[in-house]
Formats: structure tokens, sequence, C-alpha cells
């Protein structure tokens, strides 16, 4: 009377009618077999998964595709490094007004051929954080490839081999 309960035996096997038995196995069969899909569950799976997938490629090609136009081209950054944070180094160039038309500076039009240029003539080279002032005034030195994006301020850079969304910017819009 005083045994543990984990020492307790199970009951003795009560037979089953087999009326029971064959009605046990049909149930069991029927919860494994896998039953066709019924027009309304296709569709209720379908429709969203469809929605799903056009929502998706939509907003992958708007993110490839933005294009920004800029705030202001008076002044743009071009850079020598592929950062745009506090560490990357750039040089500001801007495009003075011909006399008697203003006083400032005026839209740069084509920005890359800008960069390009401080790139060609030495001042600015790929990699290194410093304007160099030791140039030997021919424009002979390698460009490399160049990425003109939006900042958040709304102001043109130009990146050395990089892409703007490497950058996490827009591209600049023509």
């Amino acid at each position: 009377m005083n045994e543990p309960l984990d020492e307790t035996p199970p009951p003795p096997a009560r037979p089953m009618p087999p009326r029971r038995r064959a009605a046990r196995a049909e149930l069991l069969t029927r919860a494994i077999t896998r039953r066709p899909w019924s027009w309304r569950r296709r569709t209720a799976v379908a429709v969203p998964l469809a929605g799903a997938v056009a929502l998706g490629t939509t907003g992958a090609f708007a993110f490839v595709a933005h294009k920004e136009p800029a705030a202001q081209r008076n002044i743009i950054r071009c850079y020598s490094t592929s950062k745009w944070d506090d560490n990357g180094f750039y040089s500001e160039v801007a495009k003075a007004v011909p006399a008697g038309e203003g006083i400032g500076s005026s839209a740069i039009g084509d920005v890359l051929d800008a960069c390009a240029t401080l790139f060609r003539q030495g001042f600015l080279r790929e990699g290194e954080a410093r304007l160099h002032d030791e140039t030997d005034g021919a424009a002979t030195r390698p460009v490399p490839r160049l990425a003109a994006c939006v900042l958040p301020s709304g102001q043109v850079a130009v990146f050395p081999n990089a892409t703007c969304r490497q950058q996490e910017l827009p591209d600049l819009a023509d």
C-alpha cells in the first residue's frame, strides 16, 4: 500500500473490439495521408504570395533605380577615398561666375569631369586622404572610376571606385 508511484506496474492490456480497432486505423490513415489542395486553399495561398512578390520586386527596383536631384550644384565634394563619413577626405570644387554676371559661384554642369580633372592633374590621388601640391603640371595621372551621389545635405559628392549604392546614397539625377 505504501509503494512509490514509479514502481506501480501498469494495468493489464484490455482487448479492443475489431470495429473500434478499424476506426482507429482509419483515423490515423486519414490524418497522415496528403489531401489534394482545393481551389480555395490554393487561392488563399497564391494571391498573398503573388502580392508579396510583386511588392518586393517593385521595392527592389525603386531602390536600385533611385536617382535624386541635388539641392545645390554650386559646390561639389570630390572625395579621394570611398568613405563619406568624418574620416573621408574630400576637396570642394566651385565654378567661378564670369565677370559681370553676379557674385559667387555658378552651377557645375559635369561634376564627374570636374573631379576627374583633380585626379588627372594629381591634386587628388585615390586612397590618399590629403590634397597634393607637388604636381608636375601634366594632366596624365590615372583617373579612377567615379560615381556622383547626393549627400543627405543635398550636396553633390563624387567617389572613386565606389557606387552610390555601396555608400547607401542616391545617384545624382542628370
